[in-house]
């Protein structure tokens, strides 16, 4: 059976390498009888945490505190499960690369849910931007299965700076304490004007992204007509 995975990774966030000097390192250190399934579903239970939190800050905003902490599980769980597996040499490629993405298509999910469910952002909202990460997510897989490259990053951006501008928003919508704004007719909170403009960023992004990729395949790609013959097409 041929791989299905990406022999190619691409990672050029911002955090790439601090990640790529650390991450080995915490691996290293950990106890051998931790094991990578362990770590995928860690950071799957912390985004229930931070679901859990959002839906609880409704009523108390410091409960985002531990919405925070709950992303800094989640990184170091979701980053760490394939970088033991590669330090230790005991990959499952496929297994891993399905394991893995379930576990992030779910706990995006999950947290998005809690958002919208607590009140802290409108429904519509937390919708939008839980399908542009499913869809940021879809694409990569895409990718992964048609140019064998595991793309991360996007605009210099990738899962770890996301979180890290949902601590900064959780720590900023604490800060200012129950602050909203009418406009037009109608009461925005923090949460609200976060998600409004992260659901226009993420749709740019997957537009841009999609559009550069297609454009791309379509060299790699091209029709039948537009190909120079093969020495299969020659004999016959």
């Amino acid at each position: 059976m041929e791989p299905t995975v990406a022999k190619k990774r691409v990672n050029e966030t911002a955090m790439a390498r601090f990640e790529r000097w650390a991450l080995p390192r915490m691996a290293a250190a950990l106890p051998a009888w931790v094991v990578p399934d362990m770590l995928t579903g860690l950071a799957l239970a912390s985004a229930v945490v931070a679901a859990v939190a959002y839906y609880l800050a409704a009523e108390n905003l410091a409960w985002l505190h531990l919405a925070s902490l709950g992303f800094v599980v989640h990184w170091w769980g979701d980053s760490l499960d394939g970088t033991l597996a590669r330090v230790r040499d005991i990959r499952r490629e496929r297994y891993g690369f399905f394991v893995d993405h379930e576990s992030d298509a779910i706990g995006v999910t999950v947290i998005f849910i809690g958002l919208a469910w607590g009140g802290l952002m409108r429904a519509e909202l937390a919708l939008g931007m839980a399908i542009g990460f499913l869809l940021l997510m879809n694409l990569v897989n895409m990718v992964a299965i048609v140019r064998d490259v595991f793309k991360i990053s996007f605009a210099g951006g990738g899962p770890t700076e996301l979180r890290m501008i949902m601590i900064a928003v959780n720590t900023l919508v604490w800060a200012l304490g129950p602050w909203t704004l009418t406009l037009g007719g109608h009461v925005w909170r923090p949460f609200d004007l976060f998600g409004l403009v992260a659901v226009v960023g993420l749709a740019l992004v997957y537009l841009v992204t999609s559009v550069i990729e297609l454009r791309l395949l379509a060299k790699l790609d091209p029709p039948p007509g537009r190909r120079p013959p093969s020495d299969t097409d020659r004999s016959a």
